[in-house]
C-alpha cells in the first residue's frame, strides 16, 4: 500500500513540475502613427517567415480599434533569422521592402513616395520560442485619395512578438 502512495506523489510532483512553462521573454507590440500612439489587437497581428532560402518576413500589425482591417503589413525579402537592419532604401537593388496601410478610409503605400526611408531592425531572435525583437519605421504616402490631398504617414512602434514560419 505504502508503494502505491509513494509512486502517485511522485508521479503527482512531476506533473507539476512539468507543467511549469519555462521562462520567456515579454511580449509587446507598439504602434505610432505620425507620433500619435495607437493600441494595437495582439490577436489579429501576426509575424510570418516563409520557407526557405530566400525567406520574407512580413509584420502584419492591426490597430486595436480597426481589428478587421489590415492595417499596417511590411515585407522584408532575403530575411536572415539573426539580428540585421533591413533598409526600404534597398529597394533599388532589387530588394522587395516595402510597406502598405489601409484602416477604414486611408490608404498608403511606401512605394507611392518619393523618399522610402523606412527600416525594419531585428535586434533579437530567440528562435526555440519562435520570437523577434526589435523596431520599425515605415514613411507612407496616401493613395486613395488625389495626390495634392495625399499625406505621408509614418507609422513606427518596437516589438517581441512571436513568428510563425509559413
Amino acid at each position: 500500500m505504502r508503494v502505491s502512495v509513494l509512486l502517485v506523489g511522485v508521479v503527482g510532483a512531476g506533473l507539476l513540475l512539468s507543467s511549469t512553462p519555462p521562462a520567456r521573454q515579454a511580449q509587446y507590440l507598439t504602434l505610432r502613427r505620425n507620433g500619435a500612439a495607437l493600441s494595437t489587437d495582439s490577436l489579429s497581428s501576426r509575424f510570418e517567415v516563409s520557407p526557405g532560402a530566400g525567406r520574407v518576413l512580413t509584420l502584419t500589425i492591426v490597430p486595436a480599434d480597426a481589428p478587421d482591417d489590415p492595417g499596417l503589413t511590411i515585407m522584408v525579402d532575403e530575411f536572415k533569422p539573426v539580428p540585421q537592419v533591413y533598409r526600404f532604401k534597398e529597394i533599388l537593388s532589387g530588394h522587395i521592402r516595402e510597406a502598405s496601410y489601409r484602416v477604414g478610409n486611408v490608404s498608403a503605400e511606401s512605394k507611392a513616395c518619393a523618399l522610402n526611408d523606412g527600416e525594419v531592425r531585428v535586434t533579437a531572435v530567440d528562435a526555440e520560442h519562435h520570437l523577434l525583437t526589435g523596431t520599425y519605421r515605415a514613411v507612407l504616402c496616401q493613395t486613395n485619395v488625389a495626390r495634392s490631398a495625399a499625406r505621408r504617414l509614418v507609422l513606427e512602434g518596437s516589438f517581441s512578438f512571436p513568428y510563425e514560419e509559413r
